[in-house]
């Protein structure tokens, strides 16, 4: 319907402010917002991707029926319906392509939410963007099908205790979630959303980190386990792809996420269960034919090979053609040989590799102990990383 205008001027008119409201078209960073300023228009908006609408009047805007307020946005969903004052649906929002992905079955989810671009699929499943519509805020919504992981009971309750697990950590460093969602055909997980991407993703784009940046990071990463260690989870499956970064700053918070390997013990528990990703291992894991069992001091060992990775932009096992990646893991044959190790002037952050990637679980450090240790004593990146988790400033404590 187009608005008469000889109705507008005689009854709308009085309700309508220059700049009624404004909707915004974000498209995730691939280049500047394109604005549209509405007066009046007609009956139906056929828009794509994601827009809000910011309330910028004096007498109104209403999206379904509910008063946004001046200044305040919202996210227009396929179907909102737009309102100037008292005139009822005076727009109606249509989205060019609106195809909800089959995998998400709640109608709360598709009533409440933008879906937006996939961050990533595998065996796990898919998370995809999804923005609140009232609030804007941003969320990865992580969907796994129940078909995917098979019929076995285990592997359905092992979704379970992630959500349980994942539920009861509150730190900076570690992944939050806020909604679990157990559907007919999968598991739904609404996750805190982190605009930098992954640890693993940053080293590879630029080929190794600097040690000071990679000691802000290994800081971080190691306050997170300890919170993890002393709450009685270990994590198991510890990889720079399950380390998420906040933004793409050089110095940025960073958080752990991934909890589907992960259990609940303390150091004195044993477990038996092979998991986690080869490369990151540890040697008593890889030793299960001889009934041998392990403790969370294999986290300790990942940890050692992600730094070692960061600083390198290499993995410290595989690159013997001599010798399988078991046999380098379990013997614990690596070196420092390579060029890029020339640009570590610390022989501080080589000897706690040294001492983390050590075979014999009872001699490798633990958390408390690599918090404590000496790379760390001599940064500022230490206060730099306290600042951004958020901790105390233990400035008189560091040594120069």
């Amino acid at each position: 319907m187009v608005i008469d205008e000889m109705k507008l001027k005689l009854s709308l008119r009085p309700f309508i402010s220059n700049v009624h409201f404004i909707l915004e078209k974000n498209l995730e960073d691939a280049c500047s917002p394109t604005h549209c300023t509405v007066l009046f228009v007609c009956s139906n908006i056929a828009l794509s991707c994601l827009y809000t609408l910011q309330d910028t009047s004096s007498n109104g805007t209403f999206v379904n029926g509910k008063r946004i307020g001046k200044n305040n946005r919202v996210i227009l969903l396929h179907g909102s319906t737009i309102s100037i004052a008292c005139y009822a649906n005076l727009f109606v929002y249509h989205q060019l392509s609106h195809d909800v992905p089959k995998e998400i079955e709640s109608d709360m989810l598709k009533k409440r939410y933008h879906i937006g671009r996939v961050l990533g699929s595998g065996s796990f499943g898919t998370v995809y963007l999804v923005h609140d519509a009232i609030s804007c805020k941003p969320y990865a919504l992580k969907i796994v099908q129940k078909p995917r992981i098979g019929v076995d009971p285990s592997h359905r309750a092992g979704w379970m205790n992630e959500a349980n697990i994942m539920n009861r950590l509150n730190h900076p460093c570690v992944i939050q979630i806020y909604e679990f969602l157990n559907e007919p055909n999968s598991f739904c997980m609404m996750l805190e959303y982190m605009q930098g991407g992954d640890l693993l993703t940053r080293i590879i784009d630029n080929e190794y980190l600097p040690e000071h940046i990679a000691k802000f990071f290994f800081y971080q990463l190691c306050h997170a386990i300890d919170y993890l260690h002393e709450h009685g989870i270990i994590h198991r499956d510890l990889k720079p792809d399950n380390i998420l970064l906040k933004d793409g700053y050089d110095f940025t918070l960073l958080k752990v996420s991934d909890f589907g390997s992960s259990k609940f013990l303390d150091d004195t528990i044993y477990m038996r269960t092979v998991c986690g990703t080869p490369e990151y291992i540890a040697p008593e894991v890889l030793e299960q034919g001889s009934s041998k069992r392990y403790t969370n001091k294999v986290d300790i060992w990942s940890l050692g090979v992600i730094l070692y990775t960061m600083l390198s932009g290499l993995l410290p096992f595989g690159i013997r053609e001599s010798a399988s990646n078991a046999e380098q893991i379990t013997h614990g044959y690596f070196s420092f040989a390579q060029p890029v190790w020339r640009n570590v002037a610390s022989c501080r952050v080589k000897k706690m590799i040294y001492d983390i990637l050590n075979v014999d679980p009872t001699c490798r450090p633990t958390i408390t102990m690599l918090l404590q240790c000496e790379w760390f004593r001599d940064s500022s990146d230490v206060l730099h990383a306290r600042y951004m988790m958020n901790l105390p400033d233990v400035s008189s404590t560091i040594l120069p």
